[in-house]
This record gives C-alpha cells, structure tokens and sequence, in this order.
C-alpha cells in the first residue's frame, strides 16, 4: 500500500491584499462617542445612535462590532443594562473593575444589570451643553461636529 503524497498547498495569490474596510457615514462619530464615556459611567446602543443622529440601535451594534476594538465597547449596553450576550463574561469583569453601579449581580454574566440610573454617563459635555437632560445632535471634532 502506497501513501499518497499530501496535496500541494495552493500557490500564493496575485491579488494584492485587500484594504481594511472603510469606516461607514456617522461610524467614526459612533467610535468618537463611546471612546469618550469615562471609566465606570455606561450609554446604551441608543444613546449612542441619538447622539450621533440618523442611526439606530443596531448600527450602534454594527459598528462596534467591526471597528471598536479600540473603544471601550464595554461601556456600550442594552437599554435593559445587560451586555451582549456573546460579550456579557468579560463586559462584566471591567464593569466590576471599573465599579459600574450594578441593579443585579449575578454569578452568571448573562443575568448581570447595569444601574442605568445611576450608571448612564450625560453626554452633555461632549456637545459643549451645559449637563443635565436629553441631548441630541452633532459630536463636536467630528465629520457631522465639524463647521462646513
């Protein structure tokens, strides 16, 4: 009985590699917004989405699924204070670290919940507004903050 020889591997493309994916309209405002939510203080996905204007919740989710590995995405939860599940064990490791206010603790991550009403961070500030309130529009030193 003969072994058969292992297949060659296949021959290096001849494309060049591809470019990193480029950043969606309003989704370098999305990273500017959670980048700046300060330790132990939380936004939800919506929060997020009215802060930088026409998006949803789930563009929210879109991008810091793709791009925000460079953001404190942790700080970035449901409007029920949960983490996504697939991210719950180690949003709530830094959230514990970072002394999150919690309404729920739990043993399993996926039961664990913010205290949004001591935890949500008042972006005023960011938008140059005096604190306290809804806030809506613009990011300051972003494409949509930017004076055209």
């Amino acid at each position: 009985m003969s072994r058969s020889r292992p297949p060659d591997p296949a021959p290096p493309s001849a494309s060049p590699p591809l470019p990193p994916p480029s950043l969606p309209e309003r989704a370098e405002e999305v990273l500017d917004v959670v980048a700046a939510v300060p330790a132990g203080r939380v936004l939800t996905y919506g929060d997020v989405a009215e802060l930088v204007g026409d998006r949803g919740p789930r563009f929210v989710g879109a991008v810091l699924r793709r791009f925000g590995g460079d953001v404190p995405w942790w700080r970035v939860l449901r409007a029920d204070g949960s983490a996504a599940e697939p991210l719950a064990a180690r949003a709530v490791q830094r959230w514990r670290a970072e002394r999150v206010p919690l309404r729920r603790d739990d043993a399993d991550p996926r039961a664990v919940r913010v205290d949004l009403a001591r935890a949500r961070w008042d972006a005023a500030p960011l938008l140059g507004e005096p604190a306290a309130g809804a806030v809506r529009g613009a990011v300051p030193g972003t494409a949509r903050g930017a004076a055209r």
